[in-house]
């Protein structure tokens, strides 16, 4: 295990136990020029909105190309909850499937379509319910 030093350490150490030589000149300069305030380039006293970006609205935004649809080829087995019935202390943990995204659409399942699960032994086959089959 290594040592390190403690923060303290890091601190300057007290003017009266640094060397004679660190000590700083106690006369005044004598030919000190009184300073001269210079507007800043980056501040205007009368607009508080000076160099602030410019935000364009969503209105004035030109319009996002049509994104590419990633199709996922994993994704992992999460859980969600049961309430508790009334007697029993804790919820149920279940596990639960969340799939969402553009390229469910792009492969026909729109939203609000309905769906036909088939589920066997570690698979899930979802389809698109064709009208008037059930």
């Amino acid at each position: 295990m290594s040592r390190t030093k403690p923060p303290s350490s890091n601190r300057s150490k007290p003017i009266a136990k640094r060397p004679a030589t660190a000590k700083r000149a106690t006369t005044p300069v004598k030919d000190a020029q009184p300073m001269r305030l210079v507007p800043s380039p980056t501040f205007d006293v009368d607009n508080p909105d000076f160099g602030r970006r410019h935000r364009p609205r969503a209105d004035d935004l030109p319009p996002r190309p049509p994104r590419k649809a990633r199709t996922p080829t994993r994704c992992t087995v999460g859980y969600a909850f049961y309430d508790a019935e009334p007697g029993r202390p804790h919820s149920q943990r279940i596990p639960s499937v969340r799939l969402r995204g553009l390229w469910l659409e792009q492969l026909g399942f729109a939203v609000g379509c309905k769906l036909q699960i088939i589920a066997r032994e570690g698979e899930l086959v979802v389809t698109v319910e064709r009208s008037g089959t059930q």
